[in-house]
């Protein structure tokens, strides 16, 4: 799945620092049901787009509703955007 977002996201300079995905200000953690609150906490102090993408469609509603209170992301597995970063 990284593979696949590095293919539709990554034409920018790619980071190794402990993201599954970090291209230029885009940092997306690819998450299970199980590690999305994780994730979420992992994502919170960074400064950037910030995504969860999700392994599968049972996951994004959960992802969903938990980045609600947050300004992280959600992507479905094949990397749609189903909740956009919210805007200040």
């Amino acid at each position: 799945m990284v593979r696949r977002l590095h293919e539709r996201y990554g034409n920018g300079s790619v980071n190794s620092n402990g993201f599954d995905l970090h291209i230029d200000d885009l940092i997306i953690e690819v998450e299970t049901s199980a590690t999305i609150r994780a994730a979420i906490e992992k994502l919170r102090p960074v400064n950037g787009r910030c995504y969860i993408a999700v392994t599968n469609r049972e996951a994004i509603e959960d992802a969903v509703a938990l980045t609600g209170p947050t300004d992280i992301g959600v992507m479905d597995p094949w990397g749609e955007i189903v909740r956009e970063i919210p805007r200040a």
